[in-house]
């Protein structure tokens, strides 16, 4: 009987650089740049936003998650959507992209009174059958 599960490639940053934090102010979105899926065959990736809030935050912080099927074009409307809760300091998510060639991650405050902390992580892989 086969074993299926997937094959992890090395864990990289797409938001900040050296594990450090990307500053957000007001409600201009920070970008990731392109994350490839397709050059090397991925069949995926799990991307974690994490939020270092100000001390007594009132704004949340938005992910928004573009598809691309040339790393160049990306969809106008975000395909995925989720909000990091302030209730939690610092907070991090999981968000999973499968079967897409391109994506990109843009990470925004949900109003203009906070300046918020945020980085994100990508872990690409391929599946695996045993």
């Amino acid at each position: 009987m086969a074993t299926y599960g997937n094959s992890w490639a090395t864990q990289t940053q797409i938001v900040g650089t050296d594990d450090g934090w990307v500053t957000l102010s007001g409600t201009t979105p920070t970008e990731s740049s392109d994350v490839d899926l397709e050059t090397d065959n991925y069949l995926g990736a799990v991307i974690v936003p994490e939020v270092d809030f100000d001390s007594t935050p009132t704004d949340y912080v938005d992910v928004y998650v573009y598809y691309s099927q040339d790393g160049i074009n990306y969809n106008d409307t975000p395909d995925q959507t989720r909000r990091i809760s302030n209730a939690t300091d610092p907070n991090q998510i999981d968000l999973e992209v499968t079967n897409r060639q391109h994506f990109k991650v843009a990470l925004v405050q949900s109003g203009s009174t906070d300046n918020h902390n945020v980085r994100c992580y990508c872990s690409r892989y391929h599946g695996i059958s045993e």
